[in-house]
């Protein structure tokens, strides 16, 4: 039987012994992760962009000299890349980490921590808005400016390998950067015409008209979810990277929340000021069906702090969180679900510095954070309030550690090697494995992992039958060791377990199936009989 699916298993005895419910806290956020980024003077345009690469949550910092890629989760720094030269934004694109500024765009390689390239532009003459940037930083590719038209690059060696001619009419443009990268023109009767351009094929794929006058002005961006949103007089429209309209609404003075649009595979997210209150709406994004819908006014009238109710313009894997005050300063975050729209508005743990939202990733939101010694980057985990009980009758402190539980005058010269293995969505805080290695390379490598620790004798003599007649064709070899019957890759049977003290324990030596048997036996000895290490319940009492 399987380590996962007898875990399922106990996971069963467990929910049946004491039932698993739910227990309420008081939401909060909590740092997951912080890191020092030097003084960036940032703005409002400042944003940490995240991808992931080889199956690994990345993102991409700014540091005094350098670019650091850290491991998204932990924070970990995983690569530093010096950089010198200035640079006004960095974007991945496919899973390099291009970075542009002032006429040149350098492409890192986030695999191997090296360069790959950089090359000088030739974008001072492009027909861009001023003050505006001339390169387009995509998923999917990058282009730049140039006096006769966009011109795309190859990730890979930096070559230029299509140009787009600039569409006829207005001459007044910008670019944005969806997944595609999109051509803006502003027009003398305050319209705009959007343009979306493939990366790759270089050609354009789609034309929007957004309506506009000399007194209301269009307006166009681009969400967190690279949602396109265009603002005419009175109206919001939402396109998807492929100019189809996902999302529409009227909008209509004052303003005290949105616009704006995020979303992704499941859900699409729209909210917008109707009237002076805070509208939203979540609907299905595969076929616009509406999930749910909610609505607020805010406690004061327009134009005060408490007046805007905020965007929810990041996303989480679970929730939408917005700033609720459009100042640099310190501030309340608001957090929407996704799953119903219950909302919470909570004071971010940093003190006196000021903060500003730059990015998100699936687990948590990045704030830059002023603070005297440093500028910061700080991960926070949101908390809603609902945490499930564990299954664990023992809790994961209380349990031994591995390496405890194999005396060392059975096998010796042999040297134990703590590690730990996530399973049941924990880690472990002591050593669920230990690896004993052999004083030679004669020697077969032993693997000793905690599977279960009950909390009663009569919970552990179920786990005991459980466990033995889910493997029929396991071998007796002494009082609580049984020699497993699955045969590894090498046609021996080198997989056991023991139990004794209210404790399950995996046992394998690889390749030596006697080894496997010894091991054991002295592991269910030592369960049965050995002294209490002190840092969890008796085994044996």
């Amino acid at each position: 039987m399987h380590l996962r699916a007898l875990i399922a298993a106990l996971l069963v005895l467990a929910c049946a012994a004491g039932g698993a419910v739910a227990r309420q806290v008081r939401p909060a956020f909590t740092a997951a992760w912080s890191a020092e980024v030097g003084d960036l003077d940032a703005t409002p345009a400042f944003s940490v962009p995240v991808a992931t690469i080889g199956g690994r949550a990345v993102l991409a910092l700014p540091s005094t000299g350098a670019i650091r890629l850290h491991d998204a989760e932990t924070g970990a720094v995983i690569h530093t890349f010096p950089f010198a030269l200035p640079y006004d934004r960095m974007g991945f694109v496919g899973e390099l980490l291009a970075v542009s500024g002032e006429e040149r765009i350098t492409v890192l390689d986030p695999v191997t921590g090296r360069t790959k390239w950089t090359r000088p532009l030739a974008s001072a003459d492009a027909p861009i808005r001023a003050y505006l940037s001339r390169t387009a930083l995509t998923p999917t590719g990058i282009a730049w400016a140039g006096r006769d038209g966009l011109h795309g690059l190859d990730p890979a060696s930096g070559r230029d390998t299509w140009t787009v001619p600039w569409p006829a009419g207005c001459p007044d443009r910008q670019l944005l950067e969806s997944e595609l990268a999109v051509i803006v023109q502003h027009c003398a009767d305050g319209s705009l015409t959007l343009h979306g351009v493939d990366m790759r094929a270089g050609r354009l794929v789609w034309t929007r008209r957004v309506r506009g006058s000399h007194e209301n002005l269009a307006d166009v961006d681009v969400s967190a979810t690279r949602l396109i949103i265009a603002r005419e007089p009175g109206q919001i429209t939402a396109f998807d990277p492929y100019g189809r309209p996902v999302a529409r609404s009227r909008i209509t003075y004052p303003d005290v929340g949105g616009p704006t649009v995020v979303g992704d595979a499941e859900l699409t997210l729209l909210v917008r000021s109707v009237g002076g209150v805070r509208e939203m709406t979540a609907t299905r994004s595969r076929d616009g069906r509406v999930l749910w819908h909610r609505s607020l006014r805010p406690r004061t009238p327009p134009g005060t702090p408490e007046g805007y109710a905020g965007n929810a313009g990041t996303l989480t894997a679970g929730h939408a969180m917005g700033a609720t005050a459009t100042e640099l300063a310190p501030r309340m975050i608001e957090v929407i679900s996704l799953a119903d729209g219950t909302r919470h508005v909570l004071p971010l743990p940093v003190g006196e510095s000021a903060s500003l939202v730059v990015g998100s990733t699936a687990r948590d939101v990045l704030l830059y954070e002023r603070h005297p010694g440093g500028d910061r980057v700080t991960a926070y985990t949101f908390r809603d309030g609902l945490l499930p009980s564990s299954p664990l009758a023992v809790p994961p402190d209380r349990w031994p550690d591995a390496c405890t539980l194999l005396d060392p005058a059975a096998l010796p010269g042999y040297v134990p090697v703590p590690g730990a293995v996530e399973h049941l969505g924990v880690r472990w805080p002591k050593p669920d494995v230990c690896e004993f290695v052999p004083p030679d390379d004669a020697g077969a490598l032993v693997r000793v992992a905690v599977t279960w620790v009950a909390a009663t004798d009569a919970e552990a003599a179920r786990l005991a039958r459980t466990t033995l007649a889910a493997d029929k064709g396991a071998l007796r070899l002494g009082e609580g060791a049984y020699l497993r019957s699955k045969v590894g890759s090498d046609d021996q049977r080198t997989f056991a377990w023991a139990t004794g003290g209210r404790l399950l324990a995996e046992v394998r030596a690889g390749g030596d199936s006697a080894l496997t048997r010894r091991a054991a036996l002295a592991v269910a000895a030592r369960l049965r009989g050995g002294p209490c290490p002190g840092t969890y319940p008796c085994l044996h009492g």
